[in-house]
């Protein structure tokens, strides 16, 4: 009996990681869909981008974004 189970044990492990690395290979014609907006943890994500362009172009200033300054560049 202990070597029926442990053939099924060793079975199991075996189908488990064959499939694994099988699961983990993704296509390139696949990568597309993992830059839709739907995947993206927050919805704000691709927003938050957009909105800080606008920023700079609005501002004609860049480099800005993590610290207070003017419209100009200057501190």
């Amino acid at each position: 009996m202990k070597s029926f189970v442990l053939a099924i044990v060793i079975a199991t492990i075996t189908m488990l990681t064959s499939c694994s690395e099988k699961l983990a290979i993704v296509k390139p014609y696949e990568r597309e869909f993992f830059a839709e907006d739907r995947m993206f943890f927050s919805p704000m994500e691709g927003r938050s981008e957009w909105e800080g362009h606008v920023f700079l172009v609005k501002e004609a200033a860049q480099g800005g974004e993590g610290s207070f300054q003017g419209g100009c560049g200057c501190r």
